[in-house]
């Protein structure tokens, strides 16, 4: 029995045959054969990656449970966590840190912001309880530069801290060497360089051996009034000494400093709310005679302003 059609059926549509090319036709131009992505014939800044080179950044981002990381990056995290077991707790303690300062910034009336050795994002999913980067608290009009030498964190830096292009906050990023501060400077930043800026070093200074000159060049090239934000590890504890061994038994660059020694980093600038003091107490309302401001720790933090 022939099953009829349901009265409201559509009609079958017709099949589309493809006409046979013959043989000796050539495709349309169209037809070419793709060869990979656009930039395959420009020198991509990741091509010359070496994977098991762990590069600061990303061994952070694999104590923090990140993902984006490579093989030895996983490797040198491991070797710090062996060294230490609290080397996660320390990395999620210096993020905090990170969005305690910004949002004291951003209500202090900050709108110009550097974001030198910016590093990578914390993951999206890491916690809730934070803003995920300065765009999210800076004021509408303000102006942000992420700059980082490594191409990785770029990559991310250019995908996951950005804004929209008709938003209120502009948000710009630089791939460069902080300590190669007359390039940092040469270029034609986006900002007004007559007005305060706030400078940006969270966690980046225990890599480079020649810290105080690098702060001093981004000082003078601010205008008065300048904002320093600055998060170092420490060189007073038992935590710190380990620190230092498993980074170096990594090959990742740490100079640890200690309270007096990143007290000097600051010298001419005026320190604010607590002055130096432990990065895990840190907070505006914290004086300076607390004790719990005085003590010896694994990590320091400062904000200052240039007067």
């Amino acid at each position: 029995m022939t099953r009829q059609p349901h009265p409201l059926a559509a009609p079958p549509r017709p099949v589309a045959r493809r006409r046979a090319r013959p043989l000796n036709e050539q495709a349309p131009e169209s037809r070419t054969p793709w060869n990979g992505p656009a930039f395959a014939d420009v020198e991509h800044p990741c091509r010359h990656l070496d994977p098991v080179v762990a590069q600061s950044a990303r061994v952070e981002d694999f104590l923090l449970g990140g993902r984006t990381n490579f093989a030895g990056d996983r490797a040198a995290g491991r070797q710090v966590i062996d060294g230490r077991a609290g080397a996660g707790d320390d990395a999620v303690a210096r993020k905090r840190f990170r969005a305690r300062a910004m949002a004291y910034l951003a209500a202090a009336g900050v709108t110009q912001w550097l974001d030198l050795g910016c590093g990578l994002p914390r993951p999206h999913w890491w916690t809730t309880d934070l803003p995920a980067d300065i765009h999210h608290l800076a004021a509408p009009g303000s102006t942000v530069v992420h700059i980082d030498r490594d191409p990785v964190v770029m990559t991310h830096a250019r995908a996951l801290l950005r804004a929209r292009d008709d938003g209120p906050v502009r948000v710009r990023h630089l791939e460069a060497d902080i300590t190669d501060f007359s390039a940092v400077l040469g270029t034609d930043l986006p900002i007004r360089r007559e007005r305060p800026v706030a400078l940006l070093l969270f966690d980046v200074l225990h890599e480079i051996a020649d810290a105080d000159q690098v702060v001093r060049a981004y000082q003078a090239a601010v205008a008065p009034g300048s904002l320093l934000v600055i998060s170092h590890r420490s060189a007073d504890s038992e935590d710190g000494q380990a620190d230092a061994s498993s980074h170096a038994l990594a090959g990742l660059p740490y100079t640890a400093r200690s309270r007096e020694e990143v007290t000097r980093l600051c010298a001419d600038w005026e320190l604010l709310g607590p002055a130096l003091c432990p990065l895990t107490d840190w907070s505006p309302a914290l004086s300076p005679d607390d004790l719990s401001a005085q003590r010896r720790a694994g990590g320091y933090a400062v904000v200052a302003r240039k007067p």
